[in-house]
């Protein structure tokens, strides 16, 4: 059997047979073609040792970059700076020092949506783009945001893209780090295309959000994230809007190596109302978390089902293998999932909630939760899952790597 080792942590993956994707299959890169290359410091006079908004300056250096024919390069070297809703424009590479360290500036609108690096939204089309690290992680501190409504990264309309090397120190937002959307352009509903989102981290997530979610996107490698809270890696596309519209879903995802401890689960696949496409998922690793997989059903709200929407799906040709599930017992588990807990665990389960005030402290569950189960029934929001080599470890109460809706417990006075 072939060890694939990762860098992040200590996660260490097992795979019965090579991965088939390429990061060059889904991203360009161009960044060796750029007309120029500049220093944010030395060349737009930022101060990276005050405590000052420097996302003007940050945001004329993309303007001139995306102005040049090839467009251009921008290192940002060590120091601290502060940054909110740049805009990340076509043909713009940013390439972030391990020694740098970012802060959020939020909106002066109290408790509005804000990102740190914008790609493709506002109405705009962007390609050819990315935001990486400089021989290491740089770090994102927004542990300390006033306004908990932050995303590192928000993507809409963004095509031909990468994401490296953020490393997020979190503390409960309200958002995912990296999210990913849709938009409306030109009259019609369009959606990301074709990246790498790989080498990323957060710490201390809330249990709804985590590292990445993804609501709209196709054609994308995720490789190489780990979490600390939350989910690292969400394929959900729980967006009423986007629902009630029937736009935008998952489509052609890969990813490989995804990791997740004290948290909720490392992937989650769950597609609400959207009709989504093929995922695949090879290397998955859980330690105290609630499940290391997610798979849920699609369904329809009730005011979704007066609009004759039917129950969403995955493709039934999606994938997921070689996962490792490490028992705990102070994961982030929801009252809902509660009930997959057997009648032995269940005193184990803490009366106080985690800091999120959603999850509770409680036993991991499972290796993978596997609610969409049924058959490939996809008119009521079933589909087929292909799962393989799964590994639980040291689960005491639970002797199911994978379950499903039939093994809820209904009474644990019998």
């Amino acid at each position: 059997m072939k060890k694939l080792i990762v860098t992040l942590g200590a996660l260490l993956v097992s795979a019965s047979m090579t991965y088939a994707q390429k990061e060059s299959d889904f991203y360009k890169d161009k960044i060796k073609q750029v007309s120029k290359t500049v220093d944010l410091v030395k060349d737009y006079k930022v101060n990276n040792k005050d405590n000052q908004d420097d996302s003007d300056k940050l945001q004329k250096a993309i303007d001139d970059m995306t102005s040049l024919k090839n467009g251009g390069r921008i290192n940002i070297g060590a120091g601290t700076y502060y940054f909110g809703s740049i805009e990340v424009k076509s043909n713009v590479h940013i390439v972030i020092s391990k020694d740098a360290l970012i802060y959020p500036v939020a909106p002066e609108k109290k408790n509005k949506n804000y990102g740190i690096f914008d790609f493709g939204t506002n109405g705009n089309y962007v390609e050819n783009l990315s935001v990486r690290g400089d021989k290491g992680q740089y770090t994102v501190d927004v542990s300390k945001a006033e306004n908990k409504r932050v995303r590192v990264f928000s993507m809409n309309n963004a095509h031909n893209f990468l994401i490296a090397d953020m490393n997020c120190i979190d503390d409960n937002s309200r958002f995912s780090s990296i999210t990913m959307g849709y938009a409306k352009y030109n009259g019609k509903y369009v959606m990301s295309d074709n990246g790498v989102v790989k080498n990323c981290r957060i710490e201390k997530a809330h249990y709804g959000y985590g590292l990445v979610q993804s609501q709209a996107l196709k054609n994308v490698f995720f490789k190489d994230l780990w979490g600390d809270g939350g989910v690292t890696l969400r394929l959900e596309t729980g967006l009423k809007k986007m629902n009630n519209a029937q736009t935008g879903g998952n489509h052609d995802i890969y990813a490989k190596n995804i990791y997740c401890q004290n948290g909720n689960a490392s992937v989650m696949i769950s597609p609400h109302a959207i009709k989504n496409g093929h995922v695949e998922v090879d290397g998955v690793e859980a330690v105290n978390t609630g499940f290391a997989v997610r798979i849920d059903k699609g369904y329809a709200s009730k005011d979704q089902k007066k609009l004759n929407l039917k129950p969403g799906y995955y493709a039934n040709t999606s994938i997921v293998k070689n996962v490792k599930a490490t028992y705990g017992d102070n994961a982030q588990v929801k009252p809902k999932h509660f009930k997959y807990i057997t009648c032995y665990a269940k005193p184990l389960i803490h009366s106080k909630p985690h800091p999120d005030g959603e999850s509770y402290p409680a036993p991991s569950v499972a290796a993978i939760l596997y609610r969409a189960d049924g058959n490939a029934d996809n008119a009521n929001g079933y589909y087929k899952v292909e799962i393989s080599n799964v590994e639980a470890i040291g689960f005491p109460y639970q002797k199911k790597a994978v379950i499903n809706e039939s093994d809820e417990v209904v009474n644990c006075e019998q």
